[in-house]
């Protein structure tokens, strides 16, 4: 009974429950927004919520710019849409950062409608998964807009992880496009689909433990009038530190206490 008791209480204070499945769109009314605005750039992304809480727009030509959900987790699978609208006459990027840590370590999937040259570097029209892994946490000092700009070969702190780019491999304005992304759900892994309707564009999977858990948000560079809407969630494990030493001496203490008093009720 003792021992039961203790395992029960052991793996009541160790273990973290899932996140709940959300079979409704996601509320993103508490994610925030975050633009790497860099000197002579093109300022700051404006996240426009919808009455519902459940659609964002970004609506400014911005710098690099994030609408993050604000959960540190691991092992979960995120689906939705998104689109540009019609009429914008612009090319650029738009996608997803996922594992992110804070502004210079993440995962990227960014997907650029024509190729170009900007900042010295050329990027491609299409899709590339990318991995960021800057110094300080400052992303406007450590990353580089040469490296975001940049998707065909692995540049600065920037690793192309995989691509899938050609002369018809760019996104079309007013075109809905569905995502989906399976993050850790088997370890290191990394699963992306994207597919107009019916038609997919790419399935990937691609290995890559550097950072097993971290926040999902959307994505803008140098592009407005992108929509994300009706997102959902299923599955999500919280990523939480180990705890300090101190902590498990306070666990034991809790432990020891629930043992005396299950001695004292057998008795």
């Amino acid at each position: 009974m003792t021992t039961r008791l203790n395992r029960f209480a052991l793996a009541a204070l160790l273990s973290a429950a899932p996140f709940a499945v959300s079979a409704d769109p996601l509320d993103l009314s508490s994610w925030t927004p975050l633009t790497l605005n860099y000197p002579g750039g093109q300022g700051f992304g404006s996240w426009v919520l919808s009455a519902g809480n459940t659609t964002v727009k970004q609506v400014i030509n911005a710098d690099p710019s994030f609408y993050l959900n604000n959960l540190n987790q691991t092992k979960y699978s995120i689906d939705g849409t998104w689109r540009v609208d019609a009429g914008t006459g612009d090319d650029d990027y738009m996608g997803f950062v996922f594992g992110y840590q804070n502004s210079s370590n993440f995962y990227l999937f960014d997907w650029k409608q024509g190729t170009q040259g900007y900042v010295g570097r050329t990027a491609a029209e299409g899709m590339a998964i990318k991995k960021f892994t800057g110094g300080t946490g400052n992303g406007a000092t450590d990353l580089s807009l040469e490296e975001f700009w940049e998707n065909q070969v692995s540049f600065g702190d920037m690793v192309v992880l995989a691509k899938n780019q050609s002369s018809s491999a760019g996104w079309l304005a007013a075109t809905d496009y569905s995502f989906h992304l399976d993050f850790d759900q088997n370890p290191g892994e990394i699963h992306v689909v994207v597919k107009n309707g019916a038609t997919t564009l790419w399935d990937t999977t691609v290995v890559d433990t550097t950072f097993t858990g971290g926040q999902f948000g959307f994505f803008n560079n140098s592009q407005a009038n992108v929509t994300y809407a009706g997102f959902t969630q299923t599955g999500g494990v919280p990523v939480t530190p180990i705890p300090e030493p101190g902590t498990y001496a306070l666990m034991l203490v809790g432990l020891g206490a629930l043992g005396f008093a299950a001695r004292r009720r057998r008795a």
